[in-house]
């Protein structure tokens, strides 16, 4: 009867939504290096982590999000330091918007861990206005979907962070879009006698703090408290994680974001590739009005050392 009543309200008005630009992933702690490009290379591993997203499950044309980040350490100019790539995407129906980064981070040991300092250099494929959606009502069983303000464009971003980890914490704060990239929000092709002040807005600058820490007394579970917040300067989101890990095979845990919502997540680890699926709750605005977001979370550790070269077994000439 409530999803009746409120399905009623939504044939009436239109909701617009007001959202940050950035994805937030559930296994945040998994691709942190899609919000700092400080922990690139900041593991022993070529590290591969990809994570899938279905945000709002149930909404016509709710956008669909992936993001993929691969990251190693490299020594040049015989001092170590560390790369990476991140790409993402974002579907709402046949509109998209892309991104395609390089990233560098600068390493030195400190205090028992290593601090990095990084950047990263990218191009945002812009199909649609990601920071502005409305629900409306959908002609098919009244079922409500999401529209968006169709637009094309290509710009430039840019990224920096800074980050210090040891084998039992990490911790590292960022600021996304510094050049805070700016658009107009309908297409040059249809409106370029229209543009004006007006029309033009842009990628606003945000705030990414993550930290986490491994507590590894009771072997062979490990507990990772983690916390992770983000800010628009509008708009401040916090979410509070618990990771319980066993035998560096099986995990799961909660997350917490407080007035917004919780969600659960467990993953599995089998030769060598971790797989995770998380569900998340919501409890404000659009997400108590429909269904729940749902995630899929795939990594892949490939050890440096087997690129290595191997070496061959050789005889002693005094046994020939």
């Amino acid at each position: 009867m409530r999803f009746n009543i409120i399905s009623l309200l939504l044939l009436c008005y239109t909701l617009t939504l007001q959202a940050q630009w950035d994805a937030s992933f559930s296994h945040y702690w998994a691709v942190r290096s899609y919000y700092n490009p400080a922990f690139a290379g900041a593991t022993d591993y070529i590290r591969t982590a990809a994570a899938y997203r279905q945000e709002w499950a149930g909404i016509e044309n709710a956008p669909q999000k992936l993001v993929l980040t691969t990251d190693l350490p490299i020594v040049l100019l015989r001092k170590r330091q560390g790369v990476g790539i991140v790409v993402y995407n974002e579907l709402t129906e046949n509109l998209r918007n892309a991104l395609f980064a390089g990233q560098y981070s600068y390493r030195k040991d400190i205090l028992h861990g290593t601090f990095q300092i990084g950047v990263q250099a990218g191009i945002h494929s812009l199909q649609y206005d990601a920071d502005k959606r409305s629900v409306i009502s959908g002609e098919e069983y009244g079922k409500p979907s999401l529209r968006v303000n169709e637009m094309a464009k290509q710009l430039p971003d840019l990224n920096t962070g800074i980050a210090w980890c040891s084998k039992k914490l990490f911790i590292g704060l960022s600021i996304m879009h510094i050049t805070q990239p700016k658009f107009y929000t309908t297409n040059d092709s249809v409106t370029t006698d229209l543009q004006s002040d007006s029309l033009c807005t842009s990628i606003s600058r945000s705030l990414n703090f993550m930290a986490g820490y491994n507590i590894a007394q009771f072997s062979p579970l490990s507990i990772h408290p983690m916390v992770w917040i983000q800010s628009d300067f509008s708009e401040t989101v916090l979410q509070a994680t618990l990771r319980l890990e066993y035998n560096d095979r099986f995990s799961c845990g909660f997350s917490w974001l407080p007035e917004k919502g919780y969600l659960l997540f467990g993953s599995i680890t089998v030769q060598g590739i971790e797989m995770g699926y998380a569900f998340n709750k919501h409890t404000l605005n659009l997400g108590s009005i429909r269904k729940d977001s749902h995630e899929l979370y795939l990594r892949y550790d490939l050890p440096l050392e087997y690129f290595k070269p191997k070496l061959q077994p050789q005889k002693s000439i005094r046994l020939l």
